[in-house]
């Protein structure tokens, strides 16, 4: 499937429409949007929705396709691998928690454990949560969590036992969710560029977590409407994602193309109405 090569798409030209009037005259991959279609790929985790959309190749596209692939530097392979692991976590934290009604809490251990690896195997409640271990500025190991609600904050502060426990409300401020899970990945990149990881997991989540729901479809945007979008994504992509899907409004996107592949690689984010 053509979005297993997203990390070939990484050229994103100027949004001003002169300058990417000039692209499209000057690169040929860019202009050639192919033959094949276009597929969209879409994603809804709560109130969020994300929407790709990518060439279908064809067989002689395909095979380039993957030799550019296998000759992927470490580094950028890294980095997709990066960024796919971050958007994981934004999509599972946004699917399962809800402003309001859920909690994140602090987790401080009054006595140090033996080890991290202990620290991971003990002392969270049963409940639906995401957590991630991080160091404070003492090298303190402490647990940042999101738990589902249903119980009062003292009770779930007390059930911990083996320290201090600082507990709010989720709130919709700021980036919301999707910051908190940002913040959450952050935690193990900070240990692990201090050298205090090597190969725990960036996070851990209990097995009730319920998955994004993903749909897959070759007839939802046309090429002639991909080429329009891609084009004027600044001026139409308001317009154009909120028809395709009524009841969202967008809140960032962005259109990306190759110098390997034909076509172009565009992705949406989108929030429901009324749940801001």
């Amino acid at each position: 499937m053509a979005w297993e090569y997203e990390g070939l798409f990484d050229v994103i030209p100027s949004q001003d429409e002169d300058l990417l009037s000039g692209y499209w005259k000057s690169e040929a991959t860019a202009i050639r949007i192919g033959n094949m279609g276009y597929r969209t790929r879409t994603i809804k985790a709560g109130t969020r929705l994300e929407a790709e959309v990518y060439p279908i190749f064809g067989r002689s596209m395909e095979r380039q396709a993957r030799t550019a692939r296998q000759n992927m530097t470490k580094e950028r392979q890294a980095q997709l691998n990066t960024k796919r692991a971050k958007r994981r976590l934004v999509l599972l934290v946004e699917n399962n928690f809800r402003y309001w009604e859920d909690y994140a809490i602090t987790l401080t251990y009054a006595e140090e454990p033996e080890n991290e690896q202990r620290c991971q195997k003990r002392g969270l409640p049963e409940l639906k949560y995401i957590y991630a271990i991080g160091y404070d500025s003492m090298h303190r190991i402490h647990a940042h969590c999101l738990v589902t609600g249903g119980i009062e904050r003292t009770e779930l502060e007390q059930i911990w036992g083996k320290g201090y426990a600082n507990t709010y409300s989720l709130q919709s401020y700021g980036k919301g969710l999707q910051g908190i899970a940002n913040y959450l990945y952050k935690q193990n990149e900070k240990a692990k560029d201090n050298g205090d990881r090597v190969s725990y997991h960036m996070w851990s989540g209990s097995r009730n977590l319920v998955k994004p729901k993903e749909h897959v479809s070759d007839s939802k945007i046309s090429n002639r409407k991909v080429k329009q979008l891609a084009r004027y994504f600044k001026s139409d992509a308001k317009e154009v994602m909120e028809k395709i899907y009524p009841g969202y409004t967008l809140e960032d996107g962005e259109v990306r193309y190759s110098d390997v592949v034909d076509g172009v690689y565009i992705t949406c984010v989108m929030r429901r109405k009324g749940s801001g």
